[in-house]
């Protein structure tokens, strides 16, 4: 009677057989077991549910064959695991569930060499209506091929698709209901171009495309040819080179685009990254906020705005080079980009110390000339402010009073020698005197950087001064695309 009444056993049972889906996958397995051991009503509750049994590793043949009982009739997940898949894929466990592959919701197959792939293809070939996502990892030098006879060459409820260190000869049958694809590390000297855009074509709901080392170096594909992916949500490239697959895809309004890429060369000039021409890109139409990381080595750009986002990552590894060579290079690959044509535009500056580069004012200037309707720059751990001396019509070549629609400057700063209040309160007065007095200025720092007195300077000629403390400032992947 104690029993029947504690709170616990109060939950309806249909309730309670809820819980596991809502533990973390790596303790789902023990956990699911211990609830069967801490009664004789639990027992028989947690056994009866068909659902809560679909989970196979194929380890151990006793629990193979209870979760097979167990389990029913619904779909399965299967996982040969990350060590040992070729024993795991031979073994004895594999071949009592192997009349049971039909009914796969999802495969993962990692850690498997090229010596089980006759193993794979025999039990696999089968046909598997329910199998919605599948994750295959090759580990070996060559990169092995895998027939269209597997899963009897039809994915018809296929909707996620991993594929490492293997190819395929694709386009299977019926992709309709792919929405993510994610090639891994497959030689350029395997994938051609052309078989990249029939892929993309045979699955026409894709959403989500990640291409890591993945990607063509050259195209074989005619000029003219070009994919729509109208259902596409983001796109990701990260190969060495970054060949421009992009020229023969529509990139619909509001995706995201993510470049990646590392430059080792020694000997030819730095590579213009941004894609050619920027105009292809629909999603980068209407830009609001450009995030600039200018790093000793890294130099990323992101573009983003109501009708998508563009974000590109480069890695310079030259040897012999100096740690900031390239920046000017990086800059001026702005002006590539119409940004004239926004209505509300935010600049992110992270890393950015001029005081050791190259880097001169008249470049700094330029990037300045033409963002017309800039409205916030943010200086996130920048070791000085050029970039706000270069808003001081003064320092400029024009003596003219660059964005002059600025209505806040955000200043992040970790060290002393990084603020100088002198320069900022030159700056505000100047613009005060043209006209165009500057509503805000943010200071936000990890301590007291400078007398409030100096600070509060500032008020004569800026509208808002307001001097925050925060332990850290953000990194390059958490600023804000947009400040409101």
């Amino acid at each position: 009677m104690k029993n029947t009444f504690a709170p616990i056993n109060r939950i309806p049972p249909e309730v309670l057989t809820l819980v596991p889906d809502y533990w973390e996958d790596d303790n789902n397995d023990g956990a699911l077991i211990g609830l069967t051991h801490v009664c004789r009503g639990w027992r028989e509750l947690f056994v009866s549910c068909p659902s809560l049994w679909t989970r196979l590793d194929c380890i151990h043949v006793g629990k193979t064959r209870a979760y097979i009982e167990r389990s029913k009739t619904s779909p399965l997940e299967i996982c040969l695991g990350e060590f040992d898949a070729d024993v795991f894929i031979t073994g004895e466990a594999v071949l009592l569930a192997a009349p049971h592959f039909g009914r796969l919701r999802t495969l993962s197959v990692l850690g498997i060499s090229i010596v089980a792939l006759p193993s794979l293809v025999e039990f696999f070939s089968c046909s598997v209506p329910f199998l919605s996502r599948l994750k295959i990892n090759f580990i070996c030098d060559e990169v092995p091929v895998l027939p269209n006879t597997l899963f009897d060459g039809d994915l018809s409820s296929l909707r996620e698709l991993d594929l490492a260190g293997v190819v395929t000869t694709l386009p299977w049958r019926g992709l309709s209901k792919l929405t993510t694809l994610n090639p891994y590390r497959v030689s350029e000297d395997n994938i051609l171009l052309t078989q990249l855009l029939d892929f993309f074509e045979s699955a026409p709901h894709l959403r989500h495309i990640h291409l890591c080392d993945s990607n063509p170096t050259s195209s074989n594909a005619p000029a003219e040819r070009v994919v729509s992916l109208p259902h596409l949500k983001d796109l990701s490239i990260i190969a060495q080179p970054a060949h421009s697959i992009l020229n023969h895809l529509s990139i619909p309004a509001g995706a995201s685009l993510h470049l990646e890429f590392t430059y080792s060369g020694k000997e030819s000039p730095i590579p213009s990254y941004l894609p050619n021409p920027p105009d292809r890109l629909h999603n980068i139409s209407h830009i609001t906020a450009v995030n600039l990381c200018l790093d000793s080595e890294q130099r990323s750009v992101r573009l983003s705005g109501p009708s998508g986002e563009l974000c590109m990552l480069g890695w310079w590894t030259r040897g012999g080079d100096k740690p900031y060579d390239g920046i000017e290079t990086f800059l001026r690959s702005l002006s590539r980009f119409d940004i004239s044509r926004t209505q509300w535009l935010t600049v992110t500056l992270y890393r950015f110390q001029p005081s050791n580069l190259p880097t001169t004012e008249w470049t700094i200037y330029r990037t300045f000339h033409s963002m017309k309707n800039l409205r916030t720059l943010t200086l996130s751990r920048c070791n000085n402010l050029e970039f706000v001396l270069a808003l001081n019509p003064s320092k400029n070549p024009s003596k003219t009073i660059l964005c002059p629609k600025l209505e806040e400057i955000i200043l992040y700063i970790e060290r002393p020698d990084q603020f100088h209040v002198d320069e900022l309160l030159s700056m505000a007065k100047e613009r005060a005197s043209g006209g165009v007095k500057l509503p805000t200025i943010t200071i936000v720092s990890t301590e007291a950087l400078a007398p409030t007195k100096e600070v509060f300077q500032l008020r004569k000629h800026v509208s808002r001064v307001e001097y925050k403390f925060d332990d850290a400032p953000p990194e390059w992947d958490t600023l804000p695309n947009e400040v409101v």
